[in-house]
């Protein structure tokens, strides 16, 4: 039997109106049942083909891992829609596909360094993301591959993971706009390195828009 972790849906990062600023979106994973794989070698070339911008790295990398005799590897993920069709029309044996949650950020450049980032795996890395990873990343499920004496494949369970905390913060997001956009001019107008601007409610204390110059798109 193989034990896999299937990673939770983050909650989203909303502004003080509901506004989104960071949420999660489902993307599918390539994975493989190397022990159900006759041919990996002309199984590597095959979906090297189907994948785009598959470099001579990854095609060692996924070579090693579907050699060895074992009940679960990763193939890629996170592809997209196209890809998927593309791997799942080769009809390729000991191949499947999982959903995962990919982080997706629909202002772009927008509070970047007040957000953060996360990494593959949608761990909080920076900013927000980071602070406040355990509430917004929820708990990870399982995926159970069983097998049998010659490490066949034969059942797979699933135990869903659950979703993470909404965060819903001080920040306008039309506030926020407005503050970028002015630092930016004003760091091009005085030919500056960079810059800060904070929005503020004198009255609360309330962070309105905080922003930060060179930005990102996380």
């Amino acid at each position: 039997m193989s034990r896999s972790t299937a990673a939770a849906k983050r909650g989203d990062i909303l502004d003080r109106r509901g506004q989104v600023l960071a949420t999660s979106v489902s993307a599918d994973s390539i994975y493989a049942v190397p022990s159900a794989i006759e041919d990996p070698k002309a199984a590597v070339a095959a979906l090297c083909k189907a994948l785009s911008e598959c470099t001579s790295k990854e095609r060692d990398g996924l070579a090693e891992r579907l050699g060895k005799s074992r009940a679960f590897a990763y193939v890629r993920r996170h592809v997209s829609p196209e890809e998927a069709k593309r791997v799942a029309a080769l009809g390729l044996d000991g191949i499947g596909f999982i959903k995962e949650d990919r982080r997706f950020y629909p202002n772009k450049e927008l509070a970047a360094h007040l957000l953060g980032y996360v990494g593959l795996d949608n761990q909080g890395l920076n900013g927000l993301e980071f602070t406040y990873d355990a509430q917004i990343r929820g708990k990870a499920g399982t995926v159970l591959v069983q097998t049998d004496a010659r490490r066949h494949a034969f059942a797979r369970v699933e135990t869903p993971p659950t979703i993470g905390s909404t965060v819903e913060l001080t920040i306008d997001e039309y506030l926020q706009h407005i503050a970028e956009r002015e630092l930016h001019a004003g760091v091009l107008e005085n030919r500056a390195a960079g810059g800060r601007a904070i929005v503020m409610n004198p009255h609360t204390g309330e962070i309105l828009a905080m922003a930060n110059e060179p930005t990102f798109n996380p």
